[in-house]
């Protein structure tokens, strides 16, 4: 924050200069990762766990004795851990590097340490940059008194003194400080004095001086793992020591700041993945058991040779089948059988003999590991392609596909999916089929790269799956009419949407998350969408029935899931997945919430639920819930959408299974995929 009116800089790249998970097979090299999205159904589990903390505050008594006489915590603590308790912040010249620039005509930068406790903040600066003049002041006596004993402090280049800066800080001329640094200070301020102090530290900036700011935001891990007897009011908490501790949005920093009349420079959010390095292990195993699996029709092969099947009863494997199977991939095929356990290896090694003879045996007819491996579902699918009508028609965008070199094959029409696959799997390197099922949806061969297509690149072409295209292709809008998307970042099925309607009417797109709506506003514009409005908004937030909303006709709901469905993620075979039923549950919730909100909408009159997911829980499971409310049975039915389509859902648990759609990767040549058609009753 600064005085200034200087033109607002742009953000530094990576401004925490930490590390940025850009690959998840990557996320066990470290222990935390900055500016890591949750998932959204995590803001259930985040409002139950507040909820529970209010359900079991501390007495109000005991709160206000914390409140009124702070200072006491404060001397306790720093009498208790003397300089034991932080570390130094050598993060500091990282962080703010505004400190370590060179200011022409100012021999000597002054800047207060607000909160200094026992000099890891004042301390390593005055080390880092000679230039450096420094004010330090803390709450705590003991902790200034610790402070100026350390050999370090230098009466010549530093002050040191005890100060509550809720109240009048005359130790310090006005106008007078180039830097104040507050690092976790402002969050151990009862918030209703909060205002005050940052004015009074205002006081003290020269025009152009800056406030760096570094503290607590909401929903931090340590604001969610209090416990009973901590929470006071609203984002306040007492912690064990009785020392008090806030929890801010970078929208009230914002507010408070600017209200001081500071203008805003940077203000990050830095949401940090904390990784539990310690479950690497079970990942690298879960890896190890789905390549056996890929494998295992020429390891059991190996295994039923006379001379290998006796190991299944020796001591060690005492007839786990998988653990032998496990063994055998790592020997033949794996590289790191030299770290199995002595005991283990010596089983393998004493029917070696056996093994490579029943090896030689395979080979001789025509069996290798490869022969027979089982192929990837990602290696299945094809690559599927929608021509984006609102930009060129399809015989235009087929036309230049021909000119680029491609052929245009025949699929009939509802083809039967024994043909389809047969056809898909014959397909040659430069040939296109049309969709059978999808208007304006093309066939190109499994793997093929598209992404540097001149049609893809200027949005003519948008590559998305065949089963994310049901969603916009079941509900069918009609030009002129009104849509919801909901949860609709990134906007392929908006964009698919504003096609079918012939970029005619209006569609609502909302998205709760920031970057997720930005990404939804590039791609609606990108794609030429012109009758999309992005909305930032916590769908579950929205008045279904503002006047505006009166006309909407037609809705998709899509909301946050497992991504289970996802061709990438099924390569490690759901016979293996380790299935979270926690977040399951959460999910499950989260979307019934979602659906049912949508279907308050007065004038619907027909809404599409789908999910990327495997699971009855997020699919079947959902719509039971939504039709077992009398209210919206009593409004909608299901449809048995698209018949045509021969993959159905669950119809031996549920009634109306047979009236959805599912699609997989082995069956359909699609990611996995749930569609259910609501339609408003007659």
């Amino acid at each position: 924050m600064s005085e200034t009116n200087k033109p607002e800089r742009p953000p530094r790249e990576d401004p925490f200069g930490q590390r940025y998970l850009r690959d998840e097979s990557t996320v066990f090299e470290y222990n935390a990762w900055d500016n890591v999205e949750w998932p959204e159904e995590q803001e259930i589990l985040v409002q139950q766990k507040i909820e529970k903390q209010k359900s079991e505050a501390i007495d109000e008594a005991k709160a206000e004795s914390l409140i009124v006489q702070p200072a006491n915590q404060w001397e306790s603590f720093y009498t208790t851990h003397e300089n034991n308790f932080f570390k130094d912040r050598m993060w500091l010249t990282r962080e703010f590097p505004e400190l370590f620039e060179v200011i022409e005509d100012k021999p000597v930068i002054r800047v207060l340490d607000v909160g200094c406790g026992v000099g890891n903040t004042t301390f390593p600066l005055l080390q880092a940059n000679e230039r450096l003049s420094m004010f330090s002041c803390d709450f705590s006596s003991a902790a200034i008194e610790i402070l100026r004993k350390n050999p370090l402090y230098d009466s010549n280049r530093c002050s040191a003194f005890v100060c509550d800066i809720t109240e009048e800080i005359d130790a310090i001329p006005p106008e007078s400080l180039d830097f104040i640094l507050c690092i976790y200070v402002l969050s151990a301020i009862p918030p209703e004095k909060t205002s005050q102090a940052i004015r009074n530290l205002v006081r003290l900036l020269r025009p152009g001086g800056c406030i760096m700011l570094k503290d607590y935001g909401r929903y931090d891990l340590v604001q969610l793992r209090f416990k009973s007897q901590r929470f006071i009011k609203d984002n306040f908490y007492c912690r064990g020591d009785g020392t008090l501790v806030y929890f801010f949005t970078s929208e009230e920093l914002d507010q408070l700041f600017t209200s001081a009349g500071l203008k805003k420079k940077e203000n990050f959010v830095d949401k940090r993945l904390i990784v539990n390095r310690g479950k690497k292990n079970k990942k690298l195993l879960l890896r190890l058991c789905c390549e056996t699996l890929k494998y295992r029709p020429y390891l059991e092969k190996v295994l039923n040779a006379t001379g290998v099947r006796k190991i299944l009863n020796l001591a060690g494997i005492n007839g786990n089948r998988s653990l032998a199977l496990v063994l055998l991939y790592e020997f033949l095929l794996g590289r790191s059988f030299a770290k199995v356990g002595d005991p283990l290896k010596s089983i393998i090694l004493s029917v070696e003999k056996e093994i490579r003879l029943q090896e030689s045996h395979l080979s001789e007819v025509g069996e290798t590991p490869e022969s027979v491996k089982i192929e990837s579902v990602s290696n299945i699918i094809p690559r599927y392609a929608r021509i984006n009508s609102v930009l060129t028609s399809p015989e235009l965008a087929i036309e230049e596909l021909e000119n680029l070199g491609w052929t245009v094959g025949k699929i009939k029409r509802h083809a039967s999916m024994k043909r389809f696959k047969k056809k898909v799997r014959e397909m040659e390197l430069q040939t296109i089929y049309k969709d059978p099922h999808i208007d304006n949806l093309l066939i190109f061969r499994p793997g093929t790269d598209l992404h540097e297509n001149p049609l893809v690149l200027d949005g003519r072409l948008v590559l998305q799956d065949k089963a994310s295209c049901l969603s916009a292709f079941l509900l069918n809008p009609t030009p002129s009419s009104v849509v919801f998307d909901v949860c609709a970042a990134p906007g392929m099925k908006t964009s698919h949407l504003s096609a079918l309607m012939e970029n005619r009417g209006k569609i609502y797109a909302f998205d709760r998350d920031r970057n997720r709506a930005a990404e939804l506003e590039n791609t609606i514009h990108r794609l030429g969408v012109s009758i999309a409005q992005a909305i930032h908004m916590d769908f579950l937030k929205v008045d279904v029935y503002e006047k505006k909303f009166a006309k909407v006709k037609f809705a998709i709901v899509d909301p946050p899931c497992s991504g289970s469905g996802m061709a990438k993620r099924l390569d490690f075979m759901e016979s293996v997945e380790n299935v979270d039923e926690r977040r399951l549950k959460s999910l499950s919730n989260l979307q019934s919430m979602i659906l049912k909100h949508a279907l308050k909408l007065p004038n619907l009159e027909r809404l599409v639920y789908s999910t990327c997911s495997i699971h009855e829980a997020e699919n079947e499971k959902v719509v039971a819930e939504a039709i077992s409310d009398p209210v919206i049975s009593g409004r909608f039915e299901l449809v048995h959408a698209f018949p045509e389509w021969k993959h159905r859902g669950l119809s031996s648990t549920y009634e109306f299974g047979e009236k959805c759609l599912r699609a997989d990767p082995q069956t359909d040549l699609t990611n996995g995929f749930f569609v259910a058609l609501f339609q408003a009753r007659k």
